[in-house]
């Protein structure tokens, strides 16, 4: 790793040098206008618009909720509810054009001011015609059930607020706008600290304004901004908002092109070039360490199955005349052994045949579940005797052509890693299923799991993800890797699906149908 360092560390201080005084003799200072933020400030106007809305939601529902209970409470009642709603003067309840009553609602600051008279046109004539509203008639249609609607004061400051809960009812409330705009402004001043941070710490030259252009905040140090570059409305029945946003004059710095360019192609040319010439050396070096760790692992695992054959045909034969059912279970043990031995050749053959790209397949009329009974068949002595439990639910009866040795090599990986590693969760479940021509099978356990982070790497070569003390064996690695790789050769996938109790690996390969399967006895 030293000499990996040696190699790269000076192309990368050459690169960094020129990449430096490129820079430098690139750099140019011009006095720019920096434009607005505009995301910054749209996301500000959301968020505005979205309160304005529900403060105008707000307050037209409570006055909404009040017009549909007003006809038949008391007027107290209404009156105090009408009093809990800042700028609400006046409630009307009109049953008619001649059947009417108003209640109370909030008291003006000022004991002066006069309220507009509200009638229905055809209804009872007001007092005095210059400062009353009067209510179209056709309020009172069926047409208009549900509705509501605004109605300005003739040069006043009074609006009317209209709605026709029901058939025989339309209410009407007197609100003083200047009131309700004053509290909501007082609320926005206290909301707009969370929202107006992020423009007062970027510095942008924004003000928002309310209605009667009342500045709500401000922040706009040049002077000299002049017209707004940016300016968002919005309007509600509260009245008119407006955001506006100036750009900002300040000195930049910029770069000359062709010297920036020049520059970086050189440090680009360094960096790859020791980029290249640290990967090639990491490759190298990987490569050895890996197939000294395979020869290492591959000899420890042949070693294993060999050491325990020997010593169990040695038991065998000390209890062939006295303990007859001692030598039948050695004997098991024995063709466990030496069917493991089988599958770890196997696999190295298979691993051996694609690094050299000469492996090839042969597809073939079978019945997927006869294959993978095969396999399971032969792994029964042994999660029998770790006491797992298996449960098959079999799908895959019909025949098809794919390659039975492949399909073999794929299940007695993926049942052989249960063995190992998840053989403490005590069972093992097995799903074949053949639909629209495809063959899939699904292998669960409830063993330890794989973390997500290493849900791809554990099928690369050498790749395991119990490294430590594990159920009994440490694995060469190559078993999900071949697995795939087979997989993918038949046209299919192997993956590994999320699951939060152990581990779940799903096999999906095409499999057109075929209608007759014939075997030869030495294929059988």
């Amino acid at each position: 790793m030293r000499g990996i360092w040696l190699t790269f560390l000076p192309l990368l201080v050459a690169a960094t040098l020129a990449l430096w005084g490129g820079e430098r003799l690139a750099r140019r200072e011009v006095e720019t206008r920096t434009s607005a933020d505009r995301e910054r400030l749209h996301d500000f106007a959301d968020a505005l618009r979205a309160e304005l809305d529900r403060l105008d939601d707000m307050h037209h529902e409570h006055l909404a909720r009040i017009a549909g209970k007003a006809p038949f409470a008391v007027p107290e009642v209404t009156a105090k509810a009408c009093s809990d709603i800042a700028g609400t003067r006046e409630c009307h309840v009109f049953q008619g054009k001649g059947k009417s009553y108003a209640v109370s609602g909030t008291r003006p600051p000022d004991d002066s001011v006069r309220l507009p008279e509200v009638e229905i046109a055809g209804g009872k004539r007001p007092l005095n015609a210059r400062r009353s509203v009067i209510l179209p008639a056709e309020l009172l249609e069926a047409g208009n059930l549900g509705a509501s609607g605004i109605i300005r004061e003739p040069g006043g400051d009074h609006e009317i607020r209209w709605f026709r809960p029901s058939l025989e009812h339309l209410v009407a409330f007197t609100v003083d706008p200047a009131e309700l705009r004053q509290r909501v402004d007082t609320h926005l001043r206290e909301w707009l600290a969370g929202p107006f941070a992020p423009l007062r710490e970027s510095g942008e030259l924004v003000s928002l304004t309310g209605p009667g252009d009342v500045a709500l905040v401000t922040l706009q140090a040049d002077t000299d901004a002049g017209p707004a570059a940016l300016v968002m409305p919005h309007r509600t029945r509260l009245g008119e908002w407006q955001v506006q946003a100036w750009d900002r004059r300040q000195v930049a710095t910029t770069h000359d092109t062709a010297t920036l360019i020049l520059a970086c192609g050189i440090a680009a040319a360094l960096l790859l070039l020791g980029a290249f010439l640290f990967l090639q050396q990491r490759r190298a070096l990987r490569l050895a360490e890996e197939r000294v760790s395979f020869v290492n692992r591959v000899s420890h695992e042949l070693g294993s199955p060999l050491t325990n054959i020997l010593l169990n045909l040695d038991l065998s034969l000390r209890s062939l005349n006295d303990r007859p059912a001692e030598t039948r279970r050695r004997l098991s043990l024995v063709n466990e052994e030496v069917q493991r031995l089988a599958r770890l050749v196997s696999n190295v053959l298979t691993f051996s045949r694609g690094e050299r790209k000469t492996l090839e397949l042969r597809p073939a009329a079978c019945i997927p579940d006869e294959a993978v009974e095969a396999v399971l068949a032969q792994f029964q002595p042994s999660l029998e005797r770790r006491k797992v439990t298996v449960e098959w639910q079999r799908g895959a009866t019909s025949g098809t052509r794919l390659d039975p040795d492949a399909l073999a090599q794929i299940t007695g990986n993926l049942i052989s890693n249960v063995e190992k590693y998840a053989s403490a969760g005590g069972w093992l479940g097995i799903e074949t299923t053949m639909e629209d021509g495809r063959f899939q099978l699904r292998v669960r356990d409830r063993g330890p799991g794989i973390p997500p982070r290493q849900k791809e790497r554990i099928f690369e070569a050498f790749e395991r993800v119990h490294r430590g003390v594990s159920e009994g064996s440490s694995g060469t690695g190559l078993g999900l890797s071949i697995a795939r790789d087979l997989a993918r050769r038949m046209g299919g996938d192997l993956v590994l699906d999320s699951s939060e109790n152990g581990a779940v690996f799903q096999l999906d390969l095409p499999a057109p149908p075929h209608l007759a399967v014939v075997a030869d006895e030495p294929a059988a």
